[in-house]
């Protein structure tokens, strides 16, 4: 039996973001609040999906954005998972650029957590996306703001 997917209409803050027009969302998006410690910021963190390329990221970024109007405030960092994420193109960079200009304009800093090695390493580093959006080895250590634990090399 074929489930009948509800399209929502891409909205205004979605579109001119360089991603494409949003519709539905194929996957789940994992939102999880971390508690706000008063030396540390409030923190949102949405766990990335597996792969993430031209099949999901308009829709990703579509979700993401919907995550970032529902806690704007509620939470001051958004640190996006990448830990369990094996596989992105140039798709997901462009991704991250994009959140990070949405996160900005509604106040809130975005940092990513990337595990060491893999491709994921290799296209922020070479994409030079950790010059616009601080890069961590661990959930942890993004969530605490600690330096980046790995240097440039690709």
């Amino acid at each position: 039996m074929k489930v009948p997917v509800r399209k929502r209409p891409p909205t205004t803050a979605h579109q001119g973001a360089g991603i494409g027009q949003v519709t539905t969302v194929p996957f789940r998006l994992t939102l999880s609040d971390l508690p706000g410690l008063p030396h540390r910021p409030r923190c949102t963190l949405l766990v990335m999906p597996r792969e993430i390329d031209i099949a999901n990221a308009d829709a990703l970024y579509g979700a993401v954005c919907e995550a970032v109007d529902l806690r704007r405030d509620l939470t001051d960092v958004l640190v996006l998972d990448f830990t369990g994420t094996s596989f992105t193109d140039s798709r997901g960079a462009r991704l991250i650029s994009a959140t990070r200009e949405y996160a900005e304009r509604a106040g809130i800093t975005v940092r990513l957590a990337v595990e060491e090695g893999g491709v994921v390493r290799r296209v922020v580093t070479l994409t030079g996306v950790r010059r616009d959006v601080p890069v961590f080895a661990s959930v942890a250590d993004a969530v605490a703001g600690e330096e980046e634990r790995w240097g440039w090399e690709a």
